[in-house]
């Protein structure tokens, strides 16, 4: 059931259907009080806006809505976003739509602009900032060529080290962020979600660096990278399939074991994750040692870059998405791994 007031609603849940005495109750309520009843099981349009009146039923008929068969159709026609939040789309209070801002606007003087969903058009503006200060710090290097004296025999494109280190540092932030977000769903808080799998990642993805410098000297960098992200490919991708059934199985274990099996699961993905960086970093040293302070600091920019991105993404597509976005952001890097020309 569904009461209002003149500026409050309140939804009513039962697992159950309402009982006529309960329905008969609520009725006695609101008539002694002058609440409106938006909606309740069976009733028609005439029995509601009665006491706090607007121009139309809208909260009858936008509850009648949201239980009809079109209830896409009014998603796409409310001038709000109105789509329920989900696990996977965690965003109760995200109700901005493009298509309704210039109108809002134009009604700032009634009152409208606190209708706009500010945090959003904020995120939005920080990764527009981000990315127009990225632009600048790494291309504004290029200006400075003497600085970078590369043998011309076996040099490495420029536009090879950008997009690989840009595309690798995006699918790091991706893939950690989005895990966070899982699991909480495991362990039950965002401080207990973060501290773990952000521990995880960290150390193991450290210990997989050191290590790819020893499994280096029996193959070549890029063939070290190729099967990392080989592997990160496929612990992704089997993280998304097997997590949720997973969590229902241990999902009543106590807090501690959760944490271990939580940093367990995450160790070899975080592992595997380590290695692309350092094999091109180690290419560097070898074919365009100067190049590597502009390699780190692309790295870092699309760190920066990728916190807001992947809100937005998550937001409008899900962390499901977010985490594929970031499978196939570490398979395109391969192909502008920086190595010299032949």
């Amino acid at each position: 059931m569904l009461i209002r007031s003149w500026q409050t609603s309140t939804l009513l849940v039962k697992t159950r259907p309402f009982t006529e005495l309960e329905l008969a109750e609520i009725k006695i309520f609101c008539d002694m009080w002058l609440f409106d009843i938006a909606y309740s099981p069976g009733m028609t349009e005439s029995q509601a806006n009665r006491y706090n009146r607007l121009q139309q039923s809208f909260f009858h008929s936008g509850a009648m809505a949201l239980l009809d068969e079109e209830q896409e159709q009014f998603f796409h026609q409310y001038k709000f976003y109105l789509k329920p939040a989900t696990d996977d789309q965690p965003y109760f209070h995200h109700f901005f739509k493009w298509s309704t801002l210039s109108e809002v606007i134009q009604l700032r003087e009634k009152g409208g602009m606190p209708l706009i969903e500010w945090g959003y058009i904020v995120l939005v503006s920080t990764l527009i900032i981000a990315l127009l200060m990225s632009a600048i710090l790494i291309m504004l290097p290029l200006y400075f060529k003497q600085r970078f004296r590369i043998d011309k025999s076996n040099s490495i494109k420029r536009r090879h080290v950008i997009g690989y280190f840009f595309l690798i540092g995006l699918a790091f932030l991706f893939i950690e962020i989005a895990f966070m977000q899982k699991f909480i769903l495991f362990l039950h808080h965002p401080i207990y979600s973060i501290s773990a799998t952000l521990t995880a990642f960290l150390v193991f993805a450290g210990l997989g660096s050191n290590w790819s410098s020893k499994v280096s000297q029996n193959h070549t960098n890029i063939k070290t990278a190729r099967r990392a992200v080989t592997g990160i490919v496929v612990f992704a991708v089997l993280y998304l399939l097997i997590l949720e059934p997973l969590f229902s199985v241990l999902v009543a274990l106590p807090l501690s074991v959760k944490i271990i099996f939580t940093i367990i699961l995450i160790a070899p993905l975080a592992f595997l994750m380590g290695m692309p960086f350092p094999m091109a970093l180690d290419t560097l040293a070898e074919y365009a040692h100067d190049l590597i302070p502009w390699a780190w600091s692309i790295n870092g920019c699309a760190s920066v870059v990728s916190v807001v991105l992947a809100t937005l993404l998550a937001i409008h597509f899900g962390f499901t998405a977010v985490i594929m976005i970031a499978v196939l952001l570490y398979i395109a890097g391969l192909y502008l791994f920086p190595k010299p020309e032949i």
